[in-house]
């Protein structure tokens, strides 16, 4: 059964984001009953979650950078062997409120902009929330992904929250470091266990750097400060980060407890981190396993992938305080995921989805073992092209690669969305199942498993 309800005007278009499965959809739909190939692992309750931006008008298409968008939420929840439903939802804003008819939503707002939200969409004390970096507070949402209200996290908030808070499987806390163009600082705060946060130290950033993740490992937070700075000389409603040459790339290890007089700052390659796979602490040294672009946000305004992207493994050696660096994968790739027990430890394999080396195209997912340098690859089929993936553990498992990938998989010959369920010990093998959408799920940004327990 499926619910189409009313929708937008069509987009026209040619910037590239908003292309292809790039394109918005226009409509808000709820499915039930979807039809499956294979058998979805019974063990499997609770919802897979994903968020991108979702323009609801048609933007400036020369203008638009893909990070601006309004957010809209996908989600499907999985019970006893059954696809029970997917649907997908506008995250309301300012802009998007009056448009979709819907009152503005009650709750704090940070600043007097639109408090746009599109980022990522997780569970956070046993409640679902919305997220974005530098804007807009958290959205909660109920749990058929309707906003409910924006969150300060019972005002333990003090300005915006993150797009990558960072899971803690040793103490059950989140870790994020947060900034804002207004700000001439950045924050490392940690979220604990009953959703309370706390601020543990603020950064001197008066150059005001663009920070879109960061990693821990079991001593240090680490901060990434490299060169992409924000730029007030750009026109309004320009996206507002720039290329700066002029600063020297580097990556601060703080330690745990937020003391900023022990921050130690180490020079880094010339390049750009989106994503941190992951980082642990070696002898003397901190290993950070990430996703480097060799420049972003210089020639081209739009969004990412100006130039090559690779994952590599940075060794910071903490005698002599020099970074040398290993690739991991040549191939270009982007969100990285792992199995979140590891975090902050030594671990041997990391998912990410394959990026076509010459345009903004998805395609395969791979399998890294990052001990040894090996890649697998799945291959989800002709015009098939997968979103990031999302590793969830079997119960009760002992090896690291002990669980199932899932993903929303773009299927170009029906211009409709899959979600694909990969044994990850038999990654490149045939798909444990795949549940056929009514609808796309636009090339979005990040999403997780949120289990029905908690």
């Amino acid at each position: 059964m499926q619910i189409v309800e009313p929708g937008i005007n069509h987009l026209s278009h040619t910037n590239p984001f908003l292309k292809g499965n790039f394109a918005p959809v226009t409509v808000e739909t709820t499915a039930f009953d979807l039809p499956v190939q294979g058998t979805i692992p019974e063990e499997l309750e609770g919802r897979l979650l994903r968020i991108g931006p979702n323009p609801i008008q048609m933007p400036q298409h020369q203008q638009y950078h893909w990070f601006t968008g309004t957010g809209m939420a996908h989600g499907l929840r999985l019970r006893g062997g059954r696809a029970e439903w997917y649907r997908n939802r506008f995250i309301v804003d300012g802009m998007n409120a009056p448009i979709l008819g819907r009152p503005r939503l009650p709750g704090p707002e940070n600043g007097a902009g639109p408090n746009v939200v599109n980022t990522n969409i997780l569970g956070i004390s046993g409640r679902t929330y919305a997220t974005v970096e530098a804007g807009g507070l958290p959205v909660e949402l109920s749990y058929t992904l309707e906003s409910v209200s924006r969150s300060n996290l019972a005002g333990t908030l003090e300005h915006g929250f993150v797009a990558h808070p960072k899971y803690d499987p040793s103490t059950g806390q989140l870790h994020a470091v947060s900034y804002e163009p207004k700000l001439e600082t950045l924050s490392y705060m940690v979220v604990e266990p009953n959703g309370m946060a706390r601020t543990v130290a603020q950064i001197p950033a008066a150059h005001r750097p663009m920070v879109h993740d960061m990693a821990f490992t079991s001593k240090w937070i680490v901060v990434l400060d490299l060169p992409v700075t924000f730029d007030q000389t750009i026109g309004r409603g320009n996206f507002p980060f720039t290329w700066n040459s002029d600063r020297m790339p580097r990556i601060g290890l703080l330690p745990r407890d937020g003391d900023v007089r022990l921050l130690r700052w180490i020079e880094a390659p010339s390049c750009f981190v989106f994503h941190v796979m992951n980082a642990f602490d070696s002898e003397n040294a901190v290993i950070l396993d990430v996703v480097r672009h060799a420049r972003v946000f210089d020639k081209w305004r739009n969004g990412p992938f100006e130039a090559g992207t690779m994952l590599m493994r940075w060794r910071i050696d903490l005698l002599n305080g020099k970074l040398t660096e290993t690739m991991l994968e040549e191939r270009n790739c982007e969100f990285p995921r792992f199995n979140d027990a590891f975090g902050g430890k030594e671990y041997r394999f990391g998912y990410t989805a394959s990026v076509a080396a010459d345009s903004v195209n998805f395609g395969p997912a791979y399998k890294h073992d990052v001990s040894t340098g090996q890649t697998e690859i799945h291959d989800y089929g002709p015009a098939c092209a997968t979103l990031e993936p999302v590793f969830v553990a079997r119960q009760g498992s002992t090896e690291e690669d002990d669980g199932w990938i899932l993903s929303f998989v773009y299927n170009g010959e029906r211009d409709a969305s899959d979600v694909v369920i990969l044994n990850a010990k038999a990654f490149s093998e045939k798909p444990v199942a795949i549940i056929t959408l009514p609808v796309r799920v636009p090339f979005g940004f990040h999403g997780n498993w949120v289990t029905d327990a908690g």
